[in-house]
């Protein structure tokens, strides 16, 4: 049940959690303002009930508590159904009081698209999440709960008022929020009408950037050209003449163009680098996002080092965009503009620089193709390097038992050199565009000299015409030359694009698009239906699995090692792809159910507990998040962590920092991961391999308490290879690796494998 529905209003945020406590009488000035009207108070109660739990979540904000209240009132207004776990996150982890920006940005991690209106245009219209931040008033948010209702405000502390009487409001900016739609232009209903690659779609939310970058491009064109045709005039009216009383103008508006020009090329700079921060920053949100969104089958098993190549893509498009070969391609208007200009002094020395940017580009073609091919060579090799180092670490010891350490490095070695001789060939290329394009370069300027000075004595261009002609040719070759230069930029940023796309079509585990049958509970009964499961390499681990699990039963698993005992407990929370057969949760195929929805309603205890950088009761707050001081310490009580706790400095609020949770021992991480089990409060307990030293030291008496007490209320699944627990279960599922598993009573199971 939702907050809101417990509240008497339709579902928006979903707690996903455990009853909290009711919620809070609205303040006596909310209660005058709404007076009868039932609706309004439901909805303000909905909204400092659901403000109360963001402020206990918020405990480093000592000061003012700032616009939480108006937070939560923004996101009860969408409509939308945002689980509370989701709300929390948005929020921001520096402990500081919420402001209007902090809200903005809040909103637009919830997945809302934010604009800036201004305030007194008074979007008020029914089912508007609007945010008024006046210029000379408090901050408040506009509720419309329908057509009938007159829209009111809600400050940050909490008084409300007609928005129509309030005038002060009205002076200032206003952000309305909108879900992002099938119009947004990342979204893939949007996509597949305009034919655009995720990055492409990206792209174009910068249009007017990209218009503004062009039109800067071809104003400082128009001052680039100034220079030469101010040196003309200094040889036409200075030196020839003999004269120097044009020489002041002429210098100042020689330096008068240098400095517009200047200042032009500061501001598409400061363009250029905001706009690689910001796509830097969408790349980097959206493709981490999709890491996270996409099915834990495909993510886990790809390698981490893909994984992490993926992520260093950004810094090839950060780079590329900063870089000189974006710089060259905003520099095509000043080619044209000084091929225009030569073309107006010279005549025919106009195809001199035309020949050359051509041939640059043939140049640059060609070098590209060539280096796609040794890219992708390099690209295999270096991928193979990784994947041979990484065997090493993991079967180091194998390798040593074997006496297998000569052929290791023989294999090291020829793959280290295979990887070498595609990393020089890949430089090379580079180096030889480099190399031609010089040549094309000083050939094109000796051809533009001669053809020049051929004109001067033919008395068709004069001295100054010839020195401004060198310049603007030179000019026009260079970002031609600089794009030939820079063929392994355009060549990573192609792969890293490409790469980009490709992790952007992974389909995302939850599809807003289908429906999902709703789980508002688990009773803890399991059918698995010839479930069978097939390696990565296609091999069977086990097949045909037939076990209906009743709830309050008691369930352990055994096996030998890699025989599928953590896949089975995966396969049951979705975190693994059944190969054959289904499993059924409470007479529902688990595939009908959202799968990050079922996870949180299911108690793990996983084989490797890890804890996150932070304190202690927020890695609580992950199981259960509006969880209160007394049940935390009840079920620390019950893992017998309290006293441990209460020795550390600050106790449940004592900080894990980056690789302390890692120095915490065994004991303490597996009774830290069983109470966050508990505060699940799910009737499905799954438990994985406990180490024998953790159970030997109280955790297997805690389990067999456990077991005894909550028999037929709760169902218990358990990973364990020792008699004494498997002996407390109902029935034994033991897996025997690329064979059917077989279940039968402990005693049966026992007696087979002594």
């Amino acid at each position: 049940m939702t907050a809101l529905a417990r509240a008497g209003l339709p579902a928006v945020v979903d707690r996903d959690e455990n009853e909290a406590s009711a919620p809070r009488t609205p303040s006596r000035s909310a209660v005058e303002v709404a007076g009868p009207d039932v609706a309004a108070l439901r909805l303000l109660a909905a909204i400092e009930r659901l403000a109360d739990l963001v402020r206990d979540h918020r405990r480093g904000v000592t000061a003012d508590p700032g616009l939480e209240r108006l937070f939560c009132a923004l996101c009860i207004s969408s409509g939308i159904n945002i689980t509370l776990r989701r709300l929390l996150a948005a929020l921001p982890v520096a402990d500081e009081p919420l402001d209007a920006e902090a809200v903005v940005c809040a909103m637009s991690r919830l997945g809302f698209e934010a604009r800036r209106t201004d305030a007194s245009r008074g979007a008020f219209e029914a089912g508007s999440i609007v945010l008024l931040v006046p210029a000379h008033a408090d901050a408040a948010v506009v509720l419309a709960p329908d057509e009938t209702r007159t829209p009111q405000l809600l400050r940050g502390d909490g008084r409300t008022s007609p928005a129509s009487a309030d005038g002060a409001a009205m002076a200032g900016e206003a952000w309305t929020f909108s879900p992002k739609s099938d119009s947004h232009p990342l979204s893939r209903t949007r996509r597949g009408h305009t034919r655009h690659s995720w990055f492409r779609a990206l792209l174009s939310q910068f249009d007017d950037v990209g218009l503004l970058l062009v039109g800067l491009a071809i104003a400082i064109a128009a001052a680039g050209v100034l220079l030469p045709l101010f040196t003309i005039q200094i040889y036409a009216q200075v030196i020839s003449v003999g004269s120097l009383d044009p020489l002041p103008y002429l210098a100042g508006g020689m330096v008068l163009a240098i400095v517009i020009e200047g200042l032009l090329l500061r501001q598409r700079t400061r363009i250029v680098g905001w706009l690689a921060n910001r796509i830097e920053y969408l790349v980097g949100t959206s493709s981490f996002e999709q890491l996270l969104r996409i099915r834990p089958a495909v993510s886990e098993n790809a390698v981490v080092s893909d994984q992490a190549a993926r992520l260093r893509t950004l810094g090839n498009i950060r780079d590329f965009i900063t870089g000189p070969a974006f710089l060259s391609v905003l520099e095509a208007p000043a080619s044209l503009a000084s091929i225009l200009v030569i073309g107006a002094l010279g005549g025919w020395l106009a195809v001199v620089p035309v020949v050359g940017i051509g041939a640059h580009l043939a140049l640059f073609v060609l070098l590209r193709r060539r280096a796609r091919v040794v890219t992708s060579i390099t690209a295999d090799e270096s991928t193979e390097m990784q994947r041979i180092a990484i065997e090493t670490f993991e079967k180091r010891a194998a390798i040593r038992q074997a006496g297998l350490q000569h052929l290791w490095s023989e294999r090291m070695v020829e793959s280290a050199r295979r990887q070498h001789a595609a990393q020089l060939s890949l430089r090379m290329v580079p180096a030889l565009g480099e190399a031609i394009s010089h040549f094309i370069l000083v050939t094109s300027a000796i051809l533009l000299l001669a053809g020049g000075a051929d004109a001067v004595w033919a008395g068709t261009l004069g001295s100054g015409g010839l020195l401004a002609v060198t310049i603007l040719g030179l000019r026009s070759l260079v970002p031609t030359h600089t794009l030939c230069t820079s063929i392994q930029r355009f060549e990573q940023l192609r792969s890293s694009v490409a790469q980009l796309n490709t992790l952007m079509e992974v389909p995302p585990e939850r599809d807003d698009d289908r429906g999902y049958t709703q789980v508002r509970g688990v009773r803890g009964q399991i059918s698995l239906l010839n479930a069978g499961f097939r390696a990565g390499d296609t091999r069977p681990v086990f097949v045909g699995l037939d076990l209906e699990i009743e709830p309050g039963e008691t369930i352990a698993i055994t096996g030998a090692a890699g025989s599928g005992k953590t896949t089975l407990l995966k396969l049951m929370q979705g975190l693994s792809d059944l190969s054959l057969g289904a499993i059924r949760i409470d007479g529902i195929d688990i595939r009908q159910l959202e799968q990050q929805d079922l996870r949180r309603r299911i108690a793990y205890v996983p084989q490797d507990p890890k804890l996150f950088a932070g304190s202690l009761r927020e890695n609580l707050w992950f199981a259960n998040p509006v969880a209160d001081d007394a049940r935390l310490r009840a079920v620390l009580a019950a893992v017998g962590l309290d006293e441990a706790v209460d020795r550390l400095p600050g106790g449940l609020d004592h900080v894990l920092e980056d690789g302390a949770a890692a120095r915490l021992s065994g004991g303490f991480r597996f009774r830290f991961a069983l109470a966050q089990a508990l505060l699940v409060e799910s009737k499905l307990l799954l438990i994985d391999q406990v180490p024998n030293s953790v159970i030997d030291d109280g955790f297997g008496a805690m389990i067999t308490d456990m077991i005894e007490r909550k028999h037929s209320t709760l169902t218990i699944i358990f990973v364990s290879h020792r008699s004494d627990l498997i002996r407390m279960a109902d029935r034994v599922v033991a897996l025997r690796y690329g064979r059917v598993p077989m279940v039968a009573a402990p005693e049966v199971v026992l007696a087979k494998a002594t």
